[in-house]
């Protein structure tokens, strides 16, 4: 499923999570479901889905990108990356407070560092593939960013207390 829909599925489903617990929510809380939802819906399922690009069509998704088919043991490696962020998104619906920073940090340092790299080959190389330049390229940068600002306003809301219950499936 692309990005766009799952940030938008994430959107929705946090702001309907968040009308349904309106009486027990203040804005520490509501920031907090924001924050779940992105890290599970709009990091962690798109992060398993472009796994499954780079394992079930490689090729093709190198091809996209503007890079050379290549073999299959360097999409398997991007891969498992992909899926490791994935796994790690979708468990912040279960653990809080430190676990979303991990979270945040190792996806921020895979997705920032694959933005420099779409960069560096659209300058150095010139390649203006729509896998290279338009929305990987675009999310990369996005989903980090975002993370990360919700993050800050939940610390700052919450402090140095751990972030409360606010799970998908509450």
């Amino acid at each position: 499923m692309p990005t766009l829909v799952l940030v938008i599925i994430a959107l929705i489903g946090a702001f309907i999570h968040s009308r349904r617990r309106r009486h027990d929510a203040g804005p520490a809380t509501t920031i907090d479901i924001f924050l779940v939802w992105w890290l599970a819906v709009a990091v962690g399922v798109s992060s398993i889905g472009g796994a499954g690009y780079h394992l079930f069509d490689g090729p093709a998704t190198a091809e996209l990108i503007g890079y050379t088919r290549g073999d299959g043991g360097f999409q398997f490696e991007n891969a498992m990356g992909d899926l490791a962020i994935g796994i790690a998104g979708i468990m912040c619906i279960w653990f809080r407070g430190y676990f979303w920073l991990a979270t945040l940090t190792v996806m921020s340092v895979q997705y920032l560092g694959d933005a420099a790299g779409h960069f560096y080959y659209w300058i150095a190389e010139g390649n203006t593939k729509p896998g290279n330049i338009g929305p990987p390229l675009w999310f990369d940068i996005i989903l980090p960013v975002v993370g990360w600002v919700l993050y800050a306003l939940s610390r700052a809301r919450n402090g140095d207390a751990a972030p409360q219950r606010t799970s998908v499936a509450a």
